[in-house]
């Protein structure tokens, strides 16, 4: 992990941030794309958040080349993803993890 991925990552006392892993919790993993988008809340009170911006900021630190896109039919939030190498969705699981 390099150093500017650690400043993202890590806290000062050099354990994961909650942050990071409650956002990649969120996120679906398919065969080569994160899905970044979900939605929170119950019933009428259902709000849509999007991971996007800690995904991408992480594999920019790495070095990885990625590409983002939708694929939902009417570009709804749960179709946002991030289109990127096998290598670098294992590194983002194992983050996770």
């Amino acid at each position: 992990m390099r150093n500017s991925t650690k400043k993202i990552v890590l806290t000062q006392k050099g354990e994961i941030n909650k942050a990071v892993i409650n956002m990649l919790g969120n996120c679906r993993f398919a065969s080569d794309r994160v899905y970044v988008g979900y939605n929170r809340g119950s019933g009428r009170y259902i709000s849509a958040h999007t991971a996007q911006g800690c995904v991408v900021s992480i594999l920019q630190a790495e070095g990885f080349i990625f590409t983002t896109g939708n694929d939902a039919p009417r570009g709804g939030i749960l179709g946002d993803f991030v289109k990127c190498s096998k290598v670098a969705l294992e590194f983002l699981k194992k983050i996770k993890a």
